[in-house]
């Protein structure tokens, strides 16, 4: 196809300017490599990271690369075994250890996951999205406890790491705490104004807890900032029964925009 073609011209321009002829031949497969995997060729970057490992069992940028295209391709366990193989050669990247975790997590093991996530974190206390996939474990194994712990840690730690607020907000709302729910979503819209996903979330939890102006308000809201989206059709659709069932004519309350 012309377009298969172009896109094989282009990667071929970019390969060979980034190439250093002086470096491991290994080394260019993996430059080549990384090339195919940044335009989402997953299938095209595994066949030559294998290539690079094949002529350099100690090349770790490969595994590494391997093991992230292996991901997107949803071929957790390949992963996984491919990480395995790399922190036996380097046990000091952080990084690695959060991969395997991230791999297990969406393997559907958080509990190996827990395991790998909090060896990153020991590694480097600074990995931030480790802490919010550690969380996110700790929540699929019934310990949302935890989950808290680590969430309002980070949020008063990291106070604009703003998907901590929001991944908590979350938790909330799915253990059926809606008021704590907005609580959160409105210190996240008080740090961002413009994360539309938060005024949804406030929105929601109104609305379950039948507080359906303030739903309907939000709703609107979240509508000004994303109008095209499921999300989108989802809340003028319940703007719409809303005031259908609690706000017409023949109802005593009257909705204020």
């Amino acid at each position: 196809m012309q377009i298969d073609a172009t896109v094989d011209k282009n990667l071929a321009k970019v390969s060979e300017k980034v190439t250093n002829p002086m470096r491991s031949r290994s080394y260019n497969l993996c430059v080549k490599a990384d090339a195919l995997r940044f335009a989402k060729m997953y299938k095209e970057s595994v066949q030559t990271y294998l290539q690079a490992i094949m002529m350099d069992r100690a090349e770790t940028k490969a595994y590494y690369g391997l093991a992230v295209s292996y991901k997107y391709l949803k071929e957790y366990k390949k992963a996984i075994s491919t990480l395995l193989k790399l922190v036996k050669i380097d046990d000091s990247n952080d990084n690695f250890f959060f991969e395997i975790g991230v791999c297990y997590l969406s393997d559907g093991h958080p509990e190996k996951a827990i395991e790998y996530l909090i060896k990153a974190i020991l590694i480097n206390r600074e990995n931030l999205e480790a802490q919010i996939q550690l969380a996110i474990a700790h929540e699929l194994v019934n310990e949302a406890d935890l989950s808290l712990m680590i969430y309002n840690k980070l949020i008063e730690t990291n106070p604009e790491f703003l998907k901590a607020y929001y991944n908590k907000a979350a938790m909330l709302m799915g253990m059926g705490n809606f008021l704590e729910a907005s609580k959160t979503f409105f210190q996240l819209i008080k740090r961002n104004p413009d994360y539309y996903k938060a005024y949804l979330g406030i929105a929601m939890s109104f609305d379950k807890l039948a507080k359906y102006k303030d739903a309907i308000r939000y709703y609107k809201k979240f509508l000004e900032l994303k109008q095209f989206s499921e999300d989108a059709v989802f809340a003028r659709e319940r703007v719409e029964e809303l005031r259908s069932q609690y706000f017409s004519k023949e109802n005593t309350l009257t909705l204020v925009d």
